[in-house]
């Protein structure tokens, strides 16, 4: 009996590894729907108040006690929080950096879990033939739909700051993409939009004499691209609109006086008092589209052959497509870095961009 039973305990005690240690800490590719949904709430809230700080509480008309109290002086009530991101994020990771320097499959236990040092990476760069087409699809969908989506919630912005009727409630329409999970919207757009039996898009171009298309056939990365700027539209026209109530409206009106086009007002005077909300957006835009995963899923699961994958999606096949789990956690550690490298350096170009606008004023 015994003999029969622990094969399975030693799967499970594998699976479980692989989901708490391997997956979950590379990126928020596979991040259930309620935390996308809460961080997506918090990004709105913070865009809509830009001002006020988290669970900053007040009454109006009342300055604010200058001295804390002693509870709130204690630094160990920070403790719990501590805690959570250590035990959820940081050691995960260095767990994931462990495994990535072991040889571990799950279809072969009794090979052992081999050191193998940096074999793991070296096979990654230098002898998977997928890797880097994988890279470049993952580079064309940040690029891709942070550029639509920049374009299209420009436009949002501009339309919907001006004083039109029902103003209110196009804005609260316009955000409902993004309030949507990731997963369901990839089906809307796969089975409402991008049918080719079904879909309306289809359905107008047949209407030109034009066959269908199968859209994740023929365009696959192209459609995801557009599901995703979509999805991100919503984010960029809040963060837009926040910055265009800053702008003095006697600025506008001057221009307007002076003859200036509506054009050469948004180039000569908008964009560049918009250029840090630009910057917002691009920066949490990245990091989050970089993330995709649940619309890859829905729509194409990475094909035709490798055309879809991205470095998450990628690295969720090896660890539950190979269960090559040492592969699986080398790539899962080369997308932090790439995720953090990126960041640092738009971090580090919009600080000296503020330097230099400071040090000219």
């Amino acid at each position: 009996m015994s003999a029969n039973v622990e094969p399975h305990v030693g799967a499970l005690i594998y699976y479980t590894l692989v989901v708490m240690f391997i997956i979950t800490p590379f990126t928020g590719a596979m991040t259930d729907a309620p935390t996308m949904q809460r961080r997506k709430d918090m990004l709105m809230s913070q865009v809509a108040h830009p001002h006020q700080k988290p669970f900053q509480v007040g009454v109006a008309g009342q300055a604010a006690p200058r001295h804390r109290t002693r509870a709130e002086g204690r630094s160990w009530f920070h403790l719990p929080a501590l805690v959570y991101m250590i035990v959820l994020t940081q050691i995960p990771f260095v767990l994931a950096v462990w495994f990535s320097l072991h040889d571990w499959n799950l279809l072969v236990p009794s090979e052992g879990f081999p050191f193998v040092g940096l074999a793991n990476y070296i096979t990654a760069f230098f002898h998977d033939p997928n890797f880097w087409p994988v890279m470049g699809n993952t580079l064309e969908l940040v690029v891709g739909s942070m550029v639509l989506a920049l374009i299209g919630g420009t436009i949002l912005a501009l339309l919907l700051n001006r004083p039109i009727p029902g103003r209110g409630v196009l804005r609260a329409l316009a955000t409902v993409p993004f309030l949507v999970t990731p997963s369901v919207m990839a089906l809307i757009w796969k089975n409402l939009f991008l049918s080719p039996s079904s879909g309306l898009i289809d359905w107008a171009i047949h209407l030109t004499g034009i066959p269908a298309v199968a859209w994740f056939s023929t365009f696959p990365l192209q459609s995801i691209i557009l599901i995703v700027a979509w999805e991100w539209m919503p984010f960029v026209m809040l963060v837009l609109l926040a910055g265009l109530q800053s702008i003095p409206h006697e600025v506008l009106e001057a221009a307007k006086v002076d003859g200036a086009s509506a054009w050469t007002t948004f180039w000569q005077i908008i964009f560049p008092l918009l250029r840090k909300a630009y910057e917002i957006a691009l920066l949490f835009g990245t990091i989050f589209i970089f993330q995709t995963f649940g619309e890859i899923y829905v729509t194409t699961s990475g094909g035709p052959g490798v055309s879809t994958n991205t470095l998450p999606y990628y690295t969720y096949r090896s660890a539950f497509t190979s269960f090559q789990i040492g592969q699986a956690s080398a790539l899962g550690v080369i997308g932090v870095v790439v995720a953090i490298l990126a960041a640092r350096g738009m971090l580090r170009l919009m600080t000296e961009r503020s330097e230099v606008a400071k040090a000219r004023a």
